[in-house]
């Protein structure tokens, strides 16, 4: 103590508290030297040398000019080409997905590119990280709210659905169940802070895309039309463009179908007397109610087929009769009066292809008949309605439909589901979407969109047999 006298000057309790400040510095010191060294090696997400590095909080995009697109190395510009794809997978993962994405129509060429911050200067490039270890497993963080707009999640419809914009509504949200922090806009002013894009097929334009996008968002095709009625050429271009779909496809991330059937329990009771009344004040067999023709599945020709061993009425544009716009639901009263089987049969053959149309006859007291290329088996209660492209051909279907016809025991069993099940006409994709954005999960992108669209939709055309 006689080399430092002012020692002696110093308190006790002074004395303890340089010391504890001493000694926190230094702990601070080594921390800050761990986490540092730690980042480093193993702490950011990190992706493949020919990637984008992309920090999934930023709100910072940036659009590269061409001076500054040519600096960066080669293996940062993506094309299909620089991705191990899967045969058997089509929906690939984000994760080892570019952030750069060319979208190649005409002579027009858009490139876009997610930086972490923008460029101080035009000589600043793009810093491109190295592969030091796999990416780790997200946990799935849900901030779904029923009751609060806390952390909302905002969907801006880019596109109309055929001229209207009611196809996502903000009301149907409000009545979700349990996620109802969402808000849907149109205003495309909104693009920077919108979560979700949403696009429609029938609708959408390679002229007409947000010139910048953001790391955060997930662009949507939503389509409720069958790939030969909503293909066009400019899907070859369309590589990584979208991050979901909201489809009537059962491997869609949001399925949208026209209906459902729902188990009821305590099980009903059939009301076999009132079947009786009226399957016995039906004075016709069959009818077919269609506006389309001749369409891509060849249901024309097999009506055509059918009206040659059993009596079709059929109305609409495709026939001698017509129901009046608007009256759809009293035209299917009136059929359901005088007839016992209605043709449900969709315009197209193609993979989970069911409209509103079958489900929207199952209310009725007519037998639906089906031809598509939805599993109806999956779909509707067993012995619920009757397919068509079940049967060897039109001619003997229409020996089945008028034995069936003939006896009310027969006829009554396709009703007896009526028991167990009832139909759900509602459609929930707003609320499906929305829950979905609310859950933290992880990048995904279509790569070969077309393919997996129109290929994998396996659309067919039905033929008759010589």
């Amino acid at each position: 103590m006689e080399m430092f006298p002012n020692v002696k000057r110093i308190s006790k309790r002074s004395f303890l508290c340089l010391y504890f400040t001493c000694a926190m510095f230094i702990v601070c010191v080594f921390y800050t030297f761990y986490t540092e060294t730690y980042t480093q090696l193993s702490g950011n997400p990190v992706r493949d040398t020919s990637f984008e590095t992309v920090n999934e909080k930023s709100t910072k995009p940036y659009l590269l000019n061409q001076k500054q697109s040519q600096s960066i190395p080669p293996l940062a510009s993506y094309s299909s080409s620089h991705r191990n794809s899967s045969k058997n997978t089509q929906h690939s993962n984000d994760t080892t997905t570019s952030k750069t994405i060319s979208l190649r129509h005409s002579k027009i060429e858009t490139k876009y590119i997610f930086v972490t911050s923008s460029p101080s200067s035009s000589n600043t490039t793009a810093k491109l990280s190295t592969v030091l270890r796999t990416t780790p497993v997200l946990k799935v963080v849900d901030t779904c709210q029923m009751y609060t707009m806390r952390d909302p999640k905002v969907i801006l419809l880019w596109t109309p659905f055929f001229q209207e914009w009611d196809y996502l509504l903000q009301k149907r949200i409000n009545d979700c169940q349990r996620c109802r922090n969402c808000l849907i806009t149109r205003d495309r002013t909104k693009l920077g802070e919108s979560d979700a894009v949403v696009f429609h097929a029938r609708d959408m334009s390679l002229s007409d895309l947000p010139t910048i996008r953001y790391p955060h968002q997930r662009w949507i095709f939503f389509c409720l039309e069958s790939p030969p009625y909503s293909d066009f050429s400019g899907m070859e271009h369309m590589v990584n463009m979208f991050n979901w779909t909201m489809t009537y496809r059962s491997d869609s991330d949001i399925i949208s179908q026209y209906g459902k059937f729902i188990r009821v329990r305590p099980s009903k009771k059939l009301d076999l007397q009132s079947l009786q009344w009226a399957f016995s004040n039906k004075t016709k067999s069959v009818v077919w109610m269609s506006s389309h023709c001749p369409t891509h599945g060849g249901r024309d020709d097999y009506v055509q087929e059918l009206r040659k061993y059993i009596d079709v009425d059929v109305f609409g544009k495709c026939g001698d009769s017509v129901c009046p716009p608007g009256k759809t639901e009293s035209c299917l009263q009136d059929f359901s009066s005088k007839y016992k089987f209605f043709l449900a049969f969709e315009n197209t053959i193609c993979k989970d292809y069911v409209t509103e149309k079958f489900f929207r006859t199952m209310e009725y007291n007519m037998i639906p008949v089906v031809f598509g290329g939805a599993p109806y088996s999956k779909l509707a209660p067993p012995a619920s309605f009757i397919d068509a492209l079940s049967f060897k051909s039109p001619k003997h279907l229409a020996f089945f439909l008028a034995g069936v016809g003939k006896d009310f025991k027969i006829w009554s069993t396709y009703f007896r589901w009526r028991q167990d099940y009832a139909i759900d006409m509602k459609n929930h994709r707003e609320c499906d979407l929305c829950s979905l954005l609310h859950k933290n999960t992880k990048p995904s992108s279509y790569e070969n969109f077309r393919e997996w669209w129109v290929k994998s939709g396996n659309c067919k055309t039905w033929e008759p047999k010589s």
